[in-house]
């Protein structure tokens, strides 16, 4: 079983005293495994690289993101049951909120509040008004909270192009340009992403749910920037086919579950389960359980973690450290003894800096047959020389397989 606390790792927060969250937390479950199996601070892609949670994934699953990334957009859209066909470009979009100021649509917030229960039905309307640019079909997807993912079909498109979203809130809203200015495909992409974020807000900007969220003091999500766009030129080496074993994974944010199904992973989204802080994680824990009784190998996602340290929010990245311990008590309950357990965050997101670092990240692996080494505590400081100091996200995946005897021989 693979766990992963998506952003948990942090760096010393004053208001806890110059210590982690991991480090305040309580965590009985996850510091027994350290005592039991092996730790250490490890790079999931490489020292000083801070990854993107779709490269952090595609190196847990044992690929090489610098030879297997082809951009976010496509997983993204995967993660929500779009069919991807050659030549088509995905990108990511957020509903988002802004204002008109001397021409220009300026962002106030990139996430529009991140609560919009109204998505499902601004995603219907986007695509029965701006189903088509040009001679492009435009389909949006609604993923979790504020996410979507929107797919362009059609001919002459190329993903190299730049985002509509600036990144930055009191920002103008950016505009899409081609990488290469001579290439006329992504010159004719940029257009149509401008197109779309154009038109995305003359069609929400006066839509009845957003009225309705204006006067309940809500922000309007009243347009849609992309980024992230990318092609799936090549698909990603199936697990059943790498190593023989039926994979499920379990979680609710698109991006992640979309490299979870291109590795050839069966997605499950238990009812409650949000992607965010007021997640179900218990359901979580209850599918786990359940799948791996069918399932070689079953992957355990919460977000929690790293939207709680994007918004600055340290008591709620405290409880969703503890959450995620729960989840690991649970699961050891049933298979100790039976199963290999890996826990480790994907990245760092540090409470204090709201973003994805390049830092060390603390990782353990337990099985019923390892050699423990002297951690006793499961933390940024307390793996500080354990057994895993020091490897990467690939080879902590060789690992779990390895200690669980599903590595096959290399070489006769």
């Amino acid at each position: 079983m693979l766990i992963v606390g998506d952003g948990m790792g942090d760096r010393p927060v004053p208001s806890l005293g110059f210590k982690t969250p991991l480090q305040v937390a309580s965590t009985p479950n996850l510091d027994e495994m350290a005592r039991r199996g092996q730790a250490g601070l490890i790079n999931i892609i490489a020292p000083g690289i801070p990854p993107g949670s779709d490269t952090a994934h595609i190196s847990l699953f044992g690929l090489n993101p610098y030879e297997w990334y082809e951009g976010r957009g496509p997983f993204e859209a995967m993660g929500v049951g779009a069919e991807l066909e050659k030549g088509d470009v995905a990108l990511r979009g957020n509903f988002a909120t802004v204002e008109e100021r001397n021409g220009k649509l300026i962002v106030v917030d990139r996430r529009a509040g991140r609560k919009v229960p109204e998505a499902e039905e601004l995603v219907k309307t986007l695509n029965e008004k701006l189903g088509k640019v040009e001679d492009v079909e435009v389909r949006f997807y609604h993923a979790t909270e504020h996410r979507l993912a929107v797919v362009l079909h059609g001919p002459d498109l190329d993903d190299k192009v730049t985002d509509t979203d600036p990144h930055e809130v009191g920002k103008p809203v950016a505009e899409s340009k081609p990488l290469d200015p001579n290439d006329p495909k992504a010159v004719k992409t940029a257009k149509i992403l401008n197109e779309i974020t154009l038109r995305s807000y003359q069609v929400l900007k006066d839509h009845p749910a957003n009225k309705e969220r204006v006067k309940k003091g809500l922000p309007p999500a009243n347009i849609v920037l992309l980024r992230g766009a990318g092609m799936l030129r090549k698909p990603l080496p199936k697990l059943q086919e790498r190593y023989g074993i039926r994979a499920a994974a379990v979680g609710a944010t698109a991006l992640v579950l979309g490299v979870a199904k291109a590795v050839g992973m069966d997605v499950y989204i238990p009812k409650g389960a949000t992607g965010g802080i007021d997640t179900d994680y218990k359901a979580k824990a209850r599918k786990a359980v359940e799948l791996l009784k069918d399932y070689d190998f079953v992957f355990v996602h919460l977000k929690g973690t790293d939207a709680a340290s994007h918004d600055g929010l340290v008591e709620a990245k405290v409880k969703m450290v503890e959450a995620l311990d729960y989840i690991a008590g649970y699961l050891l309950d049933y298979y100790d003894g039976e199963a290999v357990f890996v826990v480790t965050p994907d990245h760092a997101t540090p409470l204090t800096v709201k973003e994805h670092t390049g830092d060390p990240v603390p990782a353990l692996i337990y099985g019923p047959t390892m050699i423990p080494d002297d951690v006793k505590e499961y933390n940024e400081v307390s793996v500080r020389g354990g057994a895993l100091q020091g490897i990467t996200g690939r080879d902590l995946f060789h690992l779990l397989l390895n200690y669980a005897n599903r590595m096959k021989k290399f070489g006769a």
